[in-house]
């Protein structure tokens, strides 16, 4: 431990970076090209952006700034737009280590406090082995969230207002890749109102000036606004959805609807008045899951005790700049949840990696206890939580299962066997995109964009579908079966643990015998498979 607090902290500041983003690069490579379906849409922004219409991407994608990092990186290196997008994720994620490092260190934490929140960081099942592999705008708001706390915490130590300008721009462009960020650059500079320390005068010129560039943009804008009759703040893409005279009735519509038809249909009138009581208390509870799942469970014990020995732990000032993040970041998590009836995990990030760094404080107390007499039990607890967190990095590192990659395999075979370039449908975009389709925005959610083209009749245009199905609908398969009797199952590929598959339909030509061949060789016998293609057995 001694040579560990001894060593250079520039060095081991440079070494977990650089280790951040080798494992930012080890994630990419097992992926093989898997994509998230929301990187299409940034793929194909990106496409546009590097062909000059601007215009064409604004539609695809209105929030345009991480689409646009990847077309400038495309254009300047060469590479393909997935690569670009992949190398911009090794650095966000080296940014993010770096800076979630600093604010470590800005806390009180020493060396070894720096590498147990290393470890910490690295072996995150979510943020890790979950989301870092999806190439996604949410690595851009970490660098730059994270980046935006590193100054706050330094201007609220040192009131420099070099890092209150500097805290000022990492949170807007974190809001250009996430738009919630933009509360973090509202509420966060509220602390300095609440702050002991400072005369009331000095509490409202603190708050201005970590204000300083918002009060700027906020009159540049208004002005703009004023001179240019077509301009509102409609013209400002996702801004309106913070900037709205309507926002409460946004925020609660849908809450009020839902708790309706609870009242109605689930509670019955002598419960109804505890609707929406009971909504809330859902809401609660699922915020609460998000942010065990995305900070892990042992972490959000090990952040709970740092938080009762904050004292002797950790630096008072960063400690409160720490807690007033976590606030918004609840806030944020409520506020969604309230509006649209949904919650990522993604969203409880914000709050994970303070969790996380509040946890690399109370890991690294219990590697470094000298009590003689709990020297023992610390020492086996120490091992144990780093054993369970390098199995965590080993798995995140480790290639994917069998059945990962399920829908890669569905469109490499489709244009393996489709040598004559027949008319092929896909009801997900990302079948479309490893295929090499063009792009075309769908009708929703997979089977809602089966439906849609069902319902006019274009599917029939197509001589092979590949329909996503799922262990959930079952229905599914039979809708096709009876809605598209010449469709013809000839090939499945399942995912993990076959709870998805890709089904690959082709249309079966009338036939004059009881049997029709298929283009590969394989036989169609309705009576004998079902309708399925077989070689001696039934593909599955």
């Amino acid at each position: 431990m001694n040579r560990i607090e001894n060593s250079p902290i520039s060095k081991l500041h440079t070494m977990i970076v650089v280790l951040a983003m080798l494992l930012a690069a080890q994630i990419q490579y097992i992926q093989h090209g898997w994509i998230n379906p929301d990187s299409v849409l940034y793929f194909e922004s990106a496409r546009l952006i590097a062909a000059g219409q601007w215009k064409e991407a604004l539609h695809v994608w209105n929030w345009p700034l991480y689409p646009a990092l990847i077309a400038a990186i495309h254009k300047v290196s060469g590479l393909g737009i997935q690569v670009s997008a992949q190398c911009l994720n090794v650095l966000f994620f080296g940014a993010s280590a770096l800076s979630f490092i600093q604010i470590i260190r800005l806390a009180g934490g020493r060396q070894l406090t720096m590498l147990a929140g290393a470890l910490i960081l690295f072996s995150s099942q979510y943020i890790v082995g979950d989301v870092l592999e999806m190439l996604m705008r949410d690595e851009g708001f970490w660098a730059f969230y994270l980046a935006g706390l590193v100054f706050f915490i330094r201007f609220y130590q040192h009131l420099r207002l070099r890092d209150a300008l500097l805290w000022q721009l990492c949170a807007m462009i974190a809001t250009l890749f996430r738009i919630e960020a933009i509360i973090y650059l509202i509420l966060l500079p509220a602390l300095f109102l609440f702050s002991g320390g400072f005369t009331i005068k000095e509490r409202i010129r603190y708050f201005l000036t970590s204000h300083a560039l918002n009060i700027l943009l906020a009159l540049a804008l208004s002005l703009a606004i004023a001179l240019h009759g077509d301009l509102s703040i409609k013209s400002f893409g996702r801004l309106q959805e913070v900037f709205t005279l309507n926002l409460y009735d946004e925020l609660t519509h849908r809450l009020f609807t839902k708790a309706a038809i609870m009242s109605d249909e689930v509670l019955g009138k002598y419960l109804s008045e505890f609707a929406i009581q009971g909504l809330l208390l859902t809401f609660l509870y699922a915020i609460a899951a998000k942010t065990i799942s995305a900070t892990g469970f042992i972490n959000l014990i090990m952040a709970l005790f740092t938080v009762k020995n904050r004292n002797a732990l950790l630096e008072s000032k960063a400690y409160s700049a720490l807690c007033c993040a976590a606030l918004i970041s609840l806030g944020n998590m409520a506020l969604i949840i309230t509006k649209v009836f949904v919650l990522s995990s993604r969203y409880a990030v914000g709050l994970a990696f303070i969790l996380m760094i509040f946890a690399s404080f109370q890991l690294a107390s219990i590697m470094k206890n000298h009590d003689p007499a709990k020297t023992s039990r610390f020492k086996w607890l120490a091992m144990a939580l780093i054993a369970l967190m390098l199995l965590g990095l080993i798995k995140n590192i480790l290639p994917k299962p069998e059945g990962y990659h399920y829908m890669q395999e569905a469109a490499a075979w489709v244009k393996a066997n489709n040598t004559e370039n027949r008319p092929v449908f896909s009801d997900d975009s990302r079948v479309r995109y490893y295929m090499g389709i063009a792009f075309v925005r769908s009708h929703g959610m997979n089977w809602k964009t089966v439906k849609h083209e069902m319902k006019s009749n274009r599917i029939q245009n197509y001589e092979f579908l590949l329909i996503s199905h799922s262990v959930k609908h079952p229905e599914h398969e039979k809708v096709i079966a009876d809605r598209l009797p010449q469709f013809k199952e000839i090939k499945r590929f399942n995912g993990i643990k076959s709870k998805k598959s890709i089904v690959i339909y082709r249309k079966i030509a009338e036939c004059k015998t009881a049997d029709c061949k298929t283009f590969d060789g394989k036989t169609i016998d309705s009576k004998a498979t079902d309708g399925k293609a077989t070689d001696g057995k039934t593909n599955q």
